[in-house]
Order: structure tokens, then sequence, then C-alpha cells
């Protein structure tokens, strides 16, 4: 390892040669964590992110795209990242070199960009170009994370918050009917419903995930490090699922669905949605009604920020923001009661 100590500044550095060029990053607070810096940055060298000081935004993010997230999330998600990545190559901050790029410059950028979006839309382009200058930083490319602190106010209205969710009457209802088939769609459907979890991680489920003793399934989506957990669901929910997957031919792979489509699992649900005189929805809105129910319930933020698989809470306060601000009255009521005693 060829780490050294900045005796001037009192930090530690590291520095390496690799395939005729030098790369160098300076400031960390112990030896430790400039070794560990190191062996991270040659680890990605090898993987096959190597880049100039001179690369582009366009350029660095699809390379990163390709590497970290390609492989780990689903087709669906990942068409996420290559229409941040054509946006990229359509204008001209995109063909700017990284280092170049001021966060006057992507606040610029951000509030044009604003002009045409939704906040929502905006939220999510901004936390993935922030991630990957996130690692930009770690590699040396580049000193600090442009996209810090930026402001925005989207000028397009997003969808309808109500239409993202279904009443507690239709989702029962909706749960009811899914329970009486026994196909694939209608069994993927229902693991949703129970355990508010994202399509992939439906799709995704294997025999070995399955707790019947302990009521829980292991849901892994592939989304972050987070995204895979163990979520507690009743025991009649297990015994529908347990029930329906018997009747299923087993399949080697491991996988308890073997080569099914988001796409047909959404066709069944719009078929349920009519039969049923539920207004057109996605499968994502079982997972934001699931959250909504337990919300109205009074179940606790942290705890479904952990049972939803979001890498925070954070995360959780910013995509449910406006449930949270319909329970601030009732909340305002009990916390008056409670500060009545003292």
């Amino acid at each position: 390892m060829t780490v050294s100590k900045r005796k001037e500044r009192n930090t530690w550095q590291y520095a390496f040669g690799y395939e005729g060029k030098t790369y160098r990053k300076s400031g960390f607070k112990t030896k430790r964590e400039a070794t560990e810096a190191e062996t991270k940055a040659r680890a990605e060298l090898s993987e096959g992110m190597q880049f100039d000081n001179d690369v582009t935004l366009h350029d660095y993010f699809k390379e990163w795209a390709e590497t970290y997230r390609k492989p780990n999330v689903s087709e669906i998600t990942y068409r996420t990242y290559t229409t941040i990545i054509k946006l990229l190559d359509s204008d001209k901050i995109g063909h700017t070199p990284l280092k170049n790029i001021t966060r006057r410059m992507y606040q610029k950028f951000i509030t044009s960009y604003a002009e045409e979006h939704s906040n929502e839309t905006i939220r999510k382009f901004n936390g993935n170009i922030s991630t990957a200058v996130d690692d930009a930083v770690h590699e040396g490319i580049v000193k600090k994370n442009f996209t810090y602190k930026v402001t925005y106010k989207g000028e397009v209205e997003a969808q309808k918050e109500d239409d993202k969710y279904i009443t507690v009457a239709e989702y029962t209802k909706l749960k009811e009917a899914v329970r009486e088939s026994n196909s694939r769609s209608s069994l993927i459907l229902f693991i949703m419903i129970a355990t508010g979890c994202r399509i992939s991680g439906a799709i995704r489920l294997q025999y070995d995930f399955i707790n019947k003793k302990d009521c829980t399934l292991y849901i892994d989506e592939n989304k972050t490090d987070t995204s895979p957990r163990t979520v507690s669901i009743t025991p009649n929910d297990m015994q529908h699922i347990l029930s329906v997957i018997d009747s299923y031919p087993k399949n080697m792979s491991g996988l308890v669905f073997d080569s099914i489509t988001t796409n047909a699992v959404n066709k069944a649900l719009k078929c349920y949605c009519q039969r049923l005189n539920i207004k057109p929805i996605t499968s994502h809105a079982l997972r934001h009604t699931h959250c909504s129910y337990l919300l109205s319930k009074g179940i606790s933020i942290y705890y479904i920020s952990k049972r939803l698989g979001h890498k925070n809470i954070k995360t959780t306060l910013e995509v449910y923001s406006h449930l949270l601000e319909e329970s601030y009255e009732t909340e305002n009521d009990k916390a008056i009661n409670a500060l009545k005693v003292l």
C-alpha cells in the first residue's frame, strides 16, 4: 500500500500507479481510512471504472450506472438510469468535465429542468446524480459534491397523490379477490399486499426465503443495501401463500415464480381493477397503500421505513410526507392531552 501522512495538515493520503497513470487522494483522518479507500479505488479500476480527470458527467454517470446499477436492479428500474443518461447526453452540462461543474452551474441546470418536470421527478433525478458524484468524490475525480443543498420547485403537476392509492375497502376487496385465484400473477399481487414489497421482491421470492414457523418472508429486491429484509406477515396470509405454492410444480432454480414478467402482473391487476370497479392503478400503488394503511393505524415511521426497505427514514419522509401532514392534527391533540398531565 502507498499510504503516507501529510504532516503539514495532519491527514493521510494514498497515491499509486495504474497502467501508467497516478491516482492520488488526500484528506483522510486516519491511516486506516486511507488504506481502505485505496483498496476500493484499486478494485474499481480493475473492474473497469477507469477515468481521467477530464471525464464528463455523462460519461462518468453512464459507466457508473452500467458498472454498479445494471447488474443489481431489474430491467424496469434500470430504465430510470438510461433516461438520465440520454438527458445528460442532450444537455451541455452532461458534456462538461466533472471537475469543472460548480454548485451554481448545477443549480441553474436543475432550475431549468424543473420548468418541465414535477418535484418527484427532480428528486429522483437529483438523488441518482448525487449518489454517482459521491463516488466520484471518493475516487478523487472531484473534491466536493456539486449537488449539495440544491433547491428546486417543479412547475409540472405530478400525478395526483390520490391516484397512487386505493381505499382500505378497495384494498381489502382486492386482497380477497386475488386470494381466490391460484395464478402466479395473483399470488404475486397477494404477497405485495401482505408485505408492502416492490414487485421485484415478490417475483424474486425463493423457497428458502419462506419461514413458515416465524411467519416471515425474506424480501430481496436488489435495489439498495438495506432493501433485503425479513418481513412478518399474518398466519392466515402465510397459510394461503404456502397452499398456493404447493399447487405449483417445484422449480429446480429455487425460485417460486419462474419466467413471469412485471408486465404480466400489471395486466392481471388491471383486470382485477376493472372487475372490482376500482380505479386503474399500477402494482406500485399497492406498496403506497400498504404504507398509508400502517400510518393511519399509528405505526411508527421507523418501523414502516424498515418494513418497506427504504435506505433511511429520510426517504420515507420524502415519499410519504403528505400522509404525515394529514395525521398532524390527530397527533397534535394527542400531544396536548399528554402535556396536560405535567
